[in-house]
């Protein structure tokens, strides 16, 4: 549960920190960590569902740290990783991804790489995911997309 916990949060943070330019991500993550989003913000883009949902995903230390170990991955090599993703999207530059998809991929690739999650829960939550928070074709793509990024970087996959 606190994998797929973290998978949230970390999708949530990538989400956010695609707002920022490159150059200020890191301290953009830092303030996002220090000072998340209120419950009780008058903030009108922030649903107050989600806010709660939020809240709970960051109270718990270990969802924060594993969510935190796949940003962090990420923002030190995002150009890598997204060459990666898209290398293997078949005509699908990163820029024209939906954003919530966009995520949902880099989260594929660095659990594939960096963690020792089975591929197949990695992919299966990846497409989970892509359902709760992309489009109605999100779960699809991602799931085509994912397999293609799990035969290009385990050697595990079938």
């Amino acid at each position: 549960m606190v994998r797929a916990q973290g998978r949230e949060l970390a999708l949530w943070i990538l989400c956010h920190l695609e707002s920022h330019p490159a150059s200020e991500r890191q301290a953009a993550l830092a303030l996002f960590w220090s000072e998340p989003p209120a419950i009780d913000s008058d903030d009108p883009f922030l649903n107050p569902a989600l806010a709660v949902e939020l809240a709970g995903l960051l109270a718990d230390e270990l969802v924060r740290r594993f969510a935190g170990r796949l940003v962090e991955s990420w923002l030190a090599r995002a150009d890598y990783w997204d060459e990666q993703i898209e290398a293997q999207s078949q005509r699908w530059r990163l820029a024209r991804m939906d954003q919530v998809d966009r995520n949902v991929l880099r989260l594929v690739a660095l659990e594939l790489v960096g963690e020792s999650t089975p591929r197949g829960v990695v992919v299966a939550e990846a497409v989970r995911l892509a359902a709760r928070y992309g489009s109605e074709r999100s779960p699809a793509f991602v799931n085509g997309v994912a397999e293609a990024l799990a035969k290009a970087l385990r050697d595990d996959s079938p």
